[in-house]
């Protein structure tokens, strides 16, 4: 069990360093059109992934028509950010009750075939970058910095379950959707990631309000995450993609993250 799981470390740690480099490099020039220029850039994978999996033709001109209003509307159209993140915030809301409830499984939309589906995830989670950034209420704390560490916590919460539920892990959680996710991942990164959290606010790096939302939408990255076994598990494929060694497609590096950014975002928008 240590030998593989040392193997799979290894074999995801060169990939994982490079996207937190070019991460961190792209939020600390602090340029919002590159940040925009990049999301789009997400956004086109993420749409070429799901019409790959969706067994549609891939259409360049439909990808572009779909995703670049997202940014446009996000900037300039307050209200319309307001409401489509509402909505989002409402759609994860219910899938999470749905998952504890043990009857997401039951839900016949959640497949890569339902395209309408696809471009709302991916909309919202374009929208939600694009509000963070522009949010004019983080008062001493620079957005670009609030964004790194909403990636990185959420990042560190995938990697946190993996590592627990690796290590201790015997109860699997929701084995309908994802046999290998167990109870003691959950809980053991949720705590792990509530005590860093909490040791970004006791050294003064993040207000309390911010500390509050960071430690509310953290349940979110499971449900993005068993939302994506879902739609995997229905088509029967192990990963989303192969662009990223170790890590499969950009889905499956996104799938919580795709959850947190926009319910963080709507969140803020609701309640800073």
């Amino acid at each position: 069990m240590a030998k593989e799981l040392y193997s799979n470390i290894l074999t995801r740690l060169p990939a994982a360093l490079v996207i937190a480099v070019i991460t961190f490099g792209m939020l600390y020039l602090e340029s919002f059109i590159l940040v925009c220029i990049f999301m789009v850039g997400i956004g086109f994978l993420l749409c070429y992934e799901w019409l790959q999996l969706s067994a549609r033709k891939v259409n360049l001109t439909q990808i572009i028509f779909f995703i670049t209003p997202a940014v446009l509307f996000a900037y300039f159209g307050k209200g319309f950010a307001f409401y489509f993140l509402s909505l989002s915030l409402s759609f994860w809301f219910v899938y999470g009750c749905l998952l504890s409830s043990g009857s997401a499984s039951q839900v016949s939309g959640i497949k890569f075939n339902n395209n309408y589906l696809g471009i709302f995830l991916i909309q919202a989670l374009i929208c939600g970058v694009v509000s963070i950034l522009t949010f004019p209420d983080f008062g001493n704390y620079s957005s670009y910095f609030i964004l790194f560490l909403l990636l990185l916590i959420t990042a560190l919460i995938d990697v946190a379950a993996y590592l627990v539920g690796s290590i201790i892990g015997k109860t699997p959680l929701f084995p309908e959707l994802s046999p290998n996710k167990t109870l003691e991942g959950f809980f053991g990164a949720l705590i792990l990631t509530y005590l860093f959290i909490g040791l970004l606010h006791w050294l003064a790096l993040i207000s309390f309000k911010i500390f509050i939302l960071l430690a509310l939408v953290m349940p979110f990255a499971f449900a993005g995450d068993y939302f994506e076994s879902q739609l995997k598990r229905n088509q029967q494929v192990k990963d989303s993609g192969s662009l990223i060694p170790g890590h499969g497609g950009i889905w499956d590096r996104l799938d919580s993250h795709i959850a947190v950014i926009p319910v963080f975002a709507a969140l803020c928008l609701l309640f800073i």
